[in-house]
């Protein structure tokens, strides 16, 4: 198994400035994040039912939030809103597979998910060190499917599908556990679990609600 840490990806500025060169400009607001504790994390996200200019507004603007966080993957719950909207950016050279070919050529990035839905693709799971940025400095292994096809609809209401593997397909179901109120500190073990327990109580008397 290979082992790689995402969500967020690592903050040192030369680092980000790697990574974000490669990203186009998007002008948006950055938002306020939620974080372990606060109660909408732990909801299930309601559906979009209105595709108008504020819907692309908040779609600019969680982008804008997920790259100023040098996040690959931010929900709507983790900036306080209880919708099913997620945006990813996952950047080709994160995402290869052992020859260095992106497992996700050509894949739009960055790219705002609305109403997903997905599905696993054939049986391989693959295991990997996940963080989150709503759980600052807390690390884990979490098993999730390598391949999965991922329907939704993009801000204009239009409906799209794709098939996404290696880290993309990780993302998206990291990203969609949040909007069922799952967080991937949930998939780990007992053991795993209450060797964090005191950094998560810190992130709750840090960051509050």
């Amino acid at each position: 198994m290979r082992y790689v840490v995402v969500f967020p990806v690592e903050k040192d500025p030369e680092f980000r400035g790697c990574i974000f060169s490669i990203r186009g400009f998007i002008q948006g607001m950055n938002l306020p994040l939620c974080y372990y504790g606060n109660p909408i994390l732990r909801e299930k996200a309601q559906p979009v039912t209105t595709f108008d200019a504020e819907l692309e507004k908040l779609g600019k603007d969680m982008i804008a939030t997920m790259r100023e966080e040098a996040g690959i993957g931010l929900a709507g719950p983790q900036i306080g809103k209880s919708l099913r909207i997620f945006t990813m950016e996952v950047p080709l050279d994160m995402d290869e597979d052992e020859a260095g070919i992106p497992h996700n050529l050509g894949l739009e990035s960055p790219l705002v998910v609305v109403n997903p839905e997905i599905e696993e693709m054939g049986d391989l799971d693959e295991e990997m060190e996940e963080g989150c940025l709503s759980i600052p400095d807390v690390r884990g292994k979490v098993i999730r499917s390598f391949a999965i096809k991922l329907r939704y609809q993009d801000v204009k209401g239009e409906k799209k599908e794709l098939e996404l593997k290696g880290l993309a397909a990780r993302c998206v179901q990291h990203e969609f556990d949040h909007l069922n109120g799952v967080l991937f500190i949930d998939y780990l073990s007992s053991v795993k679990k209450m060797s964090i327990k005191g950094k998560l109580k810190r992130i709750k008397q840090n960051y509050g609600k």
